[in-house]
């Protein structure tokens, strides 16, 4: 089977997939994401998609949907900010999850126990969406196609059996129009990974999307080295192909092959930026009254940490986050740095 193949089973079977089965997120499990380090990155987040929605004129109906949500944390404390700092957007958002695994369904049910919800399998069983989407940290997890550059020319990684273990096997491409998406700079011996992109079923709105990775000049620079790494306890695992389904796998993120699947779907770049960029111009560090307590000022201590880690230019602060519209405006937008769309007054 093809790597993508191997990368959709070993992630996505309905018995044995790591995310259908085993999928272990926050500090006890494989890995942490921005949400796992307390409700800055939601509130942040928030002020982000009350601007969007100001922007698209307020509407009385309007939906906010994101695509795995993991442990259902991140769209848990969006809601609360929005319902503290804007519940005129609040009231009328119609929050829902595509998600695929039952398991992480249930986690999500948890964390947001008490809220109408929906749940999909796919973005096109909510449409037509008019509102918001977005993902943290899921591109990463798209199969890919690993494509090499051979003296024979472009071939294709397969897995396959050798003696008891998975091994990898160079084979012709598995579909014609592979060989021409590793780019010429990709050297004789290197590597590249791409992944056919999904639209959501936007009609209307904005699609942000946060992950690792770079644009395909940025990915070109580790010259063929390729991306495809596993995760478990916090750890690489050197191999992908071992112990398919008790690990996670995953691959940095070609952002231009995003940006050309997108506008392939009508949707417009409104803008790209790093995490911490766009947390900052979201007010992340905007601080409240000095605490009184010691305890007060303990908290205190632990969310500017937790700021801290977020802002990380070699880490979480490294991420890249694009945005997208259809039919809704795409200038002067605070996410980019731009004007706020409405009087600074209004923003606690």
């Amino acid at each position: 089977m093809t790597f993508a193949d191997f990368m959709e089973t070993a992630l996505f079977d309905t018995e044995d997939g790591y995310y259908t089965t085993r999928a272990s997120l926050g500090f006890e499990g494989d890995y942490v994401t921005s949400a796992d380090l307390g409700p800055a990155f939601g509130r942040a987040l928030a002020r982000g998609v009350a601007d969007l929605w100001v922007a698209m004129g307020k509407a009385p109906t309007w939906d906010l949907v994101e695509a795995g949500a993991g442990r259902g944390i991140l769209m848990r404390d969006l809601l609360g900010a929005l319902e503290r700092e804007r519940p005129d957007a609040a009231r009328g958002a119609r929050p829902a999850i595509v998600e695929v695994s039952p398991r992480m369904r249930a986690e999500q049910a948890l964390a947001l126990e008490g809220r109408d919800l929906r749940w999909a399998s796919v973005a096109r069983s909510l449409a037509p969406i008019h509102g918001v989407v977005f993902a943290n940290e899921v591109l990463d997890a798209f199969p890919v196609h690993v494509l090499a550059r051979t003296a024979e020319g472009v071939r294709e990684v397969f897995v396959g059996e050798e003696n008891g273990a998975l091994v990898e096997v160079l084979r012709a491409p598995s579909a014609a129009d592979l060989r021409w998406r590793i780019p010429e700079s990709v050297p004789v011996g290197g590597r590249w990974e791409t992944s056919p992109a999904a639209a959501a079923a936007l009609v209307a709105g904005y699609v942000v999307l946060i992950d690792y990775g770079g644009d395909e000049t940025e990915l070109l620079t580790r010259q063929g080295a390729g991306t495809v790494r596993g995760f478990a306890q916090h750890r690489l695992i050197a191999d992908p192909l071992i112990e398919p389904g008790l690990h996670d796998l995953t691959a940095s993120v070609d952002f231009t092959a995003i940006r050309r699947a997108a506008e392939g779907a009508g949707l417009q770049l409104v803008g790209t930026s790093t995490q911490r960029e766009v947390l900052v111009a979201l007010g992340i560090r905007e601080s409240a009254a000095r605490p009184s307590t010691p305890i007060e000022q303990l908290r205190a201590a632990s969310r500017r940490s937790a700021i801290d880690a977020l802002l990380d230019p070699n880490g979480l602060g490294a991420f890249k986050v694009v945005c997208f519209a259809k039919d809704a405006p795409n200038e002067g937008l605070r996410i980019f740095g731009g004007v706020r769309t409405e009087s600074p007054a209004r923003y606690p």
